[in-house]
């Protein structure tokens, strides 16, 4: 295996460090006394399938064109889910570049329906369905020996218990990762998105919480983050021990604190930029603008969602108003900043991102998004959200040289393949880590 890429979905750098200061995670806690640690930028906003991508592809999302799980723009309220068909760059197994390199793809955002590629693809999907990887009879193939596994889509929080809804990710995580090391064992390059944390840290992360709180009193176990954590620790090790001449773990996103999620639609209907119907649905026809689909941070106008042309700056000047002046009831800022899409991405398909991008003020206190989705997944049950930090490991041709400044998300495609002896695709935004 010349290569190996594993996703440390959700793990946040500041709570590995500090495991790490605590003689925790040995894993990493060897790669970073090697200098092959260092904190990654996983903004502007943090979310997993748009920060794959351009992990994987090597340029920002104006270019490979996805700004979340679902679409920003579509024809009525209801979000259309996206799916490989969308992405509009190469990703590092689609690049001509490395067609002699045989890939393994395990688990990866925004890989379905799965396309042909030189290797195995297992897809991360939306849905149930039976076309869920190439070869289509891969999954089938490894149930024979006795590998079995199990998609994230099983696991959604349906108002169990916390403790079964644990135990069914963990159930899931093991067997993602015992697939994982049967196709590293016939490979070039091997990526497997190991998601437990990010599943864990939704929901679980209060105990984190009451961990900081409890000062100093014994702790009955260990939090099921951190115990997250230890997996992700663990698995490393095994899948590196397989043979990898290179390995590559990267976290495209943080994590941390969730006070609670902020309606931006409360705001615009207070300003009259928003009109509900009979129904409580937003009336497209009569309203301004919208807020867009979770993890997009984005406030849309009507008039670009529904492909009238752009907005008139007239109306965006009114939408940027009440978005700057929206106050919590203490007074503070709802938000610290409103651009408009053009200033934070570039590309020929900026204009599929949301009309405005905004930052909350308090990272505890995120945009909600759609309201349909976030009361499917029950958005409010959820005590942590994403931060837009991660961190990378990178034990590769060379120690990397320790420095202040923070890895790109751009920068990991570009890596991989001068990892391979090949040089990155031309679209490539920034240079190789090497």
């Amino acid at each position: 295996m010349k290569a190996l890429i594993i996703i440390a979905e959700g793990m946040d750098p500041i709570v590995a460090e500090r495991e790490m200061d605590k003689g925790n995670l040995p894993w990493f806690s060897g790669q970073r006394s090697k200098n092959h640690y260092r904190r990654l930028n996983c903004g502007p906003v943090p979310y997993e399938p748009s920060n794959l991508n351009t992990a994987f592809s090597g340029v920002n999302p104006g270019k490979h064109g996805c700004f979340s799980y679902w679409a920003t723009h579509c024809e009525n309220e209801r979000p259309r889910v996206l799916d490989a068909n969308d992405v509009k760059a190469a990703r590092i197994w689609e690049w001509p570049e490395l067609s002699d390199c045989r890939f393994n793809v395990v688990n990866v955002q925004l890989t379905h329906p799965p396309r042909p590629i030189n290797g195995n693809m297992i897809s991360y999907l939306m849905h149930n369905t039976l076309n869920a990887s190439y070869p289509r009879n891969l999954l089938f193939e490894l149930s024979k020996q006795g590998i079995r596994y199990a998609h994230d889509v099983s696991l959604f929080y349906q108002g169990e218990p916390f403790e079964e809804f644990a135990s069914n990710a963990w159930r899931i995580a093991d067997y993602q990762l015992q697939t994982a090391m049967e196709l590293a064992k016939d490979t070039d390059v091997l990526i497997v998105n190991l998601t437990l944390a990010d599943r864990l840290s939704h929901f679980l992360w209060y105990e984190m919480s009451q961990v900081e709180n409890a000062q100093g009193s014994a702790q009955e176990r260990r939090p099921h983050v951190l115990a997250a954590y230890d997996f992700i620790d663990s698995a490393c090790q095994q899948l590196q021990s397989l043979g990898a001449e290179n390995t590559l773990v990267f976290s495209e996103m943080g994590f941390g604190e969730l006070t609670h999620f902020v309606s931006i639609n409360h705001y615009l209907q207070q300003a009259g930029l928003q009109v509900l119907d009979a129904e409580g649905n937003i009336d497209l026809k009569k309203s301004v603008a919208m807020e867009t689909v979770q993890g997009s941070h984005g406030v849309m106008l009507l008039q670009d969602m529904l492909n009238e042309g752009r907005a008139p700056q007239s109306q965006l000047n009114e939408v940027i108003q009440c978005l700057e002046e929206a106050r919590f009831e203490d007074g503070t800022p709802v938000l610290k900043n409103v651009r408009h899409r053009s200033e934070v991405y570039q590309g020929d398909y900026v204009h599929l991102a949301p009309s405005l991008i905004i930052l909350p003020q308090d990272e505890k206190r995120p945009p909600l998004g759609d309201p349909r989705w976030a009361t499917h997944v029950r958005r409010t049950s959820q005590s942590a959200w994403h931060r837009d930090k991660g961190f990378l490991v990178f034990d590769g041709l060379t120690p990397m040289t320790p420095s202040e400044e923070m890895a790109e998300l751009q920068q990991i495609a570009p890596t991989v393949a001068k990892v391979l002896g090949k040089e990155p695709a031309a679209q490539c935004e920034m240079d190789a880590l090497i």
